[in-house]
């Protein structure tokens, strides 16, 4: 008698545990659901008023130059588009030329690529844009745009007007996507230091900002200038290639990829590369530069080398 009322107190006292625990665990589940829908509602009557804040801080005037507040602007994160022109050679540099902006210091980066000759491998092509965009971890941190069918003798140049036309027509709708733009071509590199020294220049307002660059073109007339006429006591290795070029707005002196352009400024006069109605040319690029620069006055060059143009 006694062991079967042992057994019964025994059974009680579990069975009770158990439903002290059932109903513990009950009860924090019901907090967490309460904390969660009240962090919700938190968010919903912030979100639309952030978002009104950061729109109006980035509404810009380029007619009048003006901000509706340029307090707020000045605060405001960035968004810098990546126009890069490629063609088949090219396409294995792209992932070292598309991850390096993941560690340049820009508020946050878009990377449109095009394909401007028709021998380029698109199945490659599509796959190394893949795989950039899973070491990214964005599904879109570099999209292919597919505008047309690549132009032969044109250098590109086609193409990419219809890529800056999408940007354009982009602009007008989401001003907040793309705020500034470089265009570049997909063998080149950056420097890591660029978005540090660049983007105090963005969040100035500055229509076009240009630095200085390394270029792959033979200037013979360097090496006289660095040897000075004196003889050395070692022997020197210069050919004139790879050498520091002081970045200016003229043909011959800027690299496509060596500019930054406030896309607010380039849609409100729809610059595109063609000119004066006649073909495109190799030096199309600089062209479409000093076109840029005669449009405004709130240029800056700056002084170190943060690109090598291969």
């Amino acid at each position: 008698m006694r062991l079967a009322s042992l057994l019964k107190y025994k059974w009680c006292s579990t069975h009770n545990g158990y439903f002290i625990r059932r109903a513990m665990w009950t009860m924090s589940l019901f907090l967490s659901i309460v904390v969660v829908l009240y962090f919700q509602k938190l968010i919903a009557f912030f979100q639309p008023q952030t978002s009104n804040i950061f729109t109006e801080a980035m509404h810009y005037d380029h007619c009048n130059n003006a901000t509706n507040n340029s307090s707020l602007l000045h605060s405001a994160p960035i968004a810098l588009c990546v126009l890069v022109r490629i063609y088949g050679p090219q396409v294995p540099y792209l992932t070292a030329f598309a991850l390096g902006f993941l560690h340049n210091s820009f508020d946050y980066v878009q990377i449109y690529v095009i394909n401007t000759h028709r021998s380029t491998d698109n199945q490659l092509l599509s796959r190394t844009i893949d795989v950039i965009n899973r070491i990214a971890l964005r599904a879109n941190y570099i999209t292919l745009l597919n505008l047309g069918k690549p132009l032969d003798n044109d250098y590109g140049y086609t193409l990419t007007d219809h890529a800056l036309n999408y940007l354009y027509n982009q602009y007008e709708r989401s001003p907040l996507m793309c705020q500034y733009i470089i265009i570049t071509n997909g063998d080149n590199l950056d420097s890591r230091h660029l978005g540090s020294k660049i983007l105090p220049l963005m969040k100035a307002k500055k229509d076009i900002i240009a630095w200085d660059f390394v270029t792959r073109y033979p200037q013979p007339y360097l090496i006289e200038r660095m040897n000075g006429g004196k003889p050395f006591n070692y022997e020197v290795s210069d050919d004139g290639t790879a050498k520091h070029t002081e970045v200016s707005l003229e043909t011959g002196r800027v690299d496509l990829g060596a500019v930054a352009y406030r896309l607010s400024f380039l849609n409100h006069y729809r610059l595109n590369f063609s000119y004066s109605n006649r073909p495109y040319i190799p030096e199309s690029d600089g062209l479409f530069i000093e076109k840029a620069s005669l449009l405004t006055n709130t240029t800056v060059l700056v002084r170190q080398i943060l690109y090598i143009h291969q």
